[in-house]
């Protein structure tokens, strides 16, 4: 199962060369397509090899693995991530006050998944796999999961051939980072970063930048070779388009890839000139992620137009496709020391359970067929904590979530109460609480009816401590206005406040706008709501939420 190290590595998709048990890897490379499941951590009776555990730069490691290449793993993701900062600035990145969660274990232990996923692969495969033609089945040995709040990731390491120095960051975890961020990163940064990352080498010192690839070779070699040679460079205007604009060009295969190759090519000039220019580029995508952006704006903070800047990135261009570029990452502070200890029952059986409670959520969309044991595991694994004593408020918060995915909200509520009154960071747990005692508040009533302050202050409370937590999370915006269009007293100017955040920070989100709109309009602030739902004209939503929409604002007219 040896494979190079340099693509064990938490976030670079799905490692090839590696299909379920022990086995039956010949057979699914002469397979086609497969579905990739989260692979599961079976329990031996016996085993010689202890869990360890770590807990360091916002994140948890737990790890199968020697204490040697434990730590070496660790530093390496400590320094590639400040390598990950140096390049693009902490604030444009995902913030969280969740831990995410790496488990690492080594490729010499045995493995295998459970038998009960095993029965029931098999009789899918004997019935014909229920319309899924042609597609085959593997454990993933490396894989990403990702909830609201949190993401956890399992890295499978061939300790023989293991060199810390091969491992880097993926381009598809740099992606991750910047689309976690709030307020969301315009399109066109976030696709410019991932294209340059690419062609990046943070292995070395400085930071390395391989040549532009300007569509293909064959139009690199002729810009190398020619600097007048004919380019399609999108202008600014269209560069820096809303996101509804952008999804309707994208439609035409020339007009995308002219798209996609110009975001690299602006983010790649820009940082590779430096000085004034890489800051002038994070004071225009801050100021771009608040809203649409103006040529005035652009101007103010490149001092040019946006007629120089189509330019200025012609002229880089051929320059761009033939030559190397190094980027200091200037002087790193030297990384946090930390401790790797034998786990405990509890740190074994919590962090798990967290990631066979995300299992649950990626097999349900790609093979529910085998959905009940991974959610039967999970609890296992959760319970045997449980029913040891361990009360941790992040135990309680991941079990009562876990029943929440099982689609058992009835036996949530017993684990999520402990956990928020204990302060739990958790965000998510806050929005479920919140969820199930305004579901409870509303049984049995009708659509319209208003409460008093008194009776949604269970709804209100959870939601606005997961208001100080990250991240801040849409829906948690999206319930509180729902539950201020029903109560009988207005919001006061704080309680405002945190809905204008909502508004501000998912202008573009019609699920998160429409509430708070509603809300606005329903405590008499008309033209406030109007205002927001203008913002998020244009932007993707169900038919639902456009049929609300378009009531609420025929209301706001009939009333001017």
């Amino acid at each position: 199962m040896s494979r190079p190290t340099v693509i064990i590595w938490l976030a670079l998709g799905l490692a090839a060369g590696w299909a379920g048990p022990r086995g039956q890897a010949a057979a699914a490379r002469a397979a086609g397509p497969a579905i990739e499941l989260p692979p599961m951590m079976v329990e031996e009776s016996v085993s010689s090899v202890p869990w360890l555990h770590a807990n360091v730069g916002g994140a948890e490691f737990l790890s199968r693995c020697t204490v040697t290449t434990t730590r070496q793993f660790i530093e390496a993701w400590l320094a590639q991530m400040q390598l990950v900062r140096a390049l693009v600035p902490g604030e444009f990145l995902a913030r969280t006050d969740v831990p995410e969660v790496l488990v690492l274990y080594s490729q010499g232990l045995e493995q295998t998944i459970s038998a009960d996923i095993q029965r029931e692969l098999q009789a899918r495969d004997e019935s014909g796999g229920e319309g899924r033609r042609g597609e085959r089945v593997n454990i993933a040995p490396n894989m990403r999961l990702a909830d609201r709040d949190m993401h956890a990731s399992i890295v499978y390491i061939d300790e023989a051939q293991f060199n810390a120095a091969g491992l880097g960051i993926a381009p598809s975890h740099v992606r991750f980072l910047l689309k976690g961020r709030v307020p969301e990163l315009p399109g066109w940064l976030v696709e410019g970063i991932e294209r340059a990352w690419h062609r990046a080498d943070l292995a070395l010192n400085p930071i390395t930048l391989a040549p532009l690839l300007w569509h293909s070779e064959r139009e690199s070699d002729a810009l190398a070779s020619d600097p007048t040679h004919p380019r399609a460079l999108l202008p600014a205007s269209e560069l820096f388009a809303p996101e509804a604009v952008r999804a309707v060009e994208n439609r035409h295969p020339r007009r995308a890839a002219a798209r996609r190759a110009t975001q690299e090519l602006f983010f790649r000039w820009a940082i590779v000139t430096g000085g004034a220019t890489r800051e002038a580029l994070w004071k225009f995508a801050a100021r771009a992620a608040e809203g649409p952006v103006t040529e005035e704006f652009f101007e103010a903070c490149f001092g040019f137009d946006f007629a120089e800047l189509r330019d200025r990135l012609s002229d880089y261009l051929p320059k761009a496709v033939q030559e190397t570029a190094w980027i200091s990452p200037g002087a790193l502070p030297p990384l946090p020391r930390f401790e790797v200890k034998n786990a405990t029952p509890g740190q074994i059986a919590r962090i798990r359970g967290e990631w066979e409670r995300l299992a649950v959520g990626h097999v349900h969309r790609r093979l529910p067929q085998v959905r009940e044991p991974y959610i039967a595991q999970a609890r296992r694994t959760l319970r045997r904590a449980y029913d040891a004593g361990d009360r941790d408020p992040r135990l309680l918060a991941t079990m009562g979530l876990c029943e929440i995915d099982a689609g058992n909200p009835a036996g949530a509520g017993s684990f999520l109460e402990p956990a928020v009154a204990a302060g739990v960071a958790r965000p998510r747990a806050y929005h479920e609480l919140a969820l199930l005692r305004f579901a409870a508040l509303r049984e049995g009533a009708p659509a319209e009816q208003r409460f008093s302050f008194t009776e949604l202050a269970p709804v209100f409370q959870p939601l606005q401590r997961a208001l100080g937590q990250a991240p801040p999370l849409p829906e948690v915006f999206a319930l509180l206005a729902e539950a201020w269009a029903l109560c009988t007293l207005p919001p006061s100017p704080a309680e405002w406040t945190e809905l204008e955040r909502g508004a501000r920070l998912y202008a573009t989100r019609a699920e998160v706008a429409y509430p708070i709109a509603l809300a606005l309009a329903r405590h008499g602030k008309k033209a406030e709501a109007a205002a927001v739902l203008d913002a998020c004209a244009g932007a993707a939503t169900d038919k639902a939420t456009e049929t609300e929409i378009r009531a609420l604002r025929a209301e706001l007219a009939a009333a001017q």
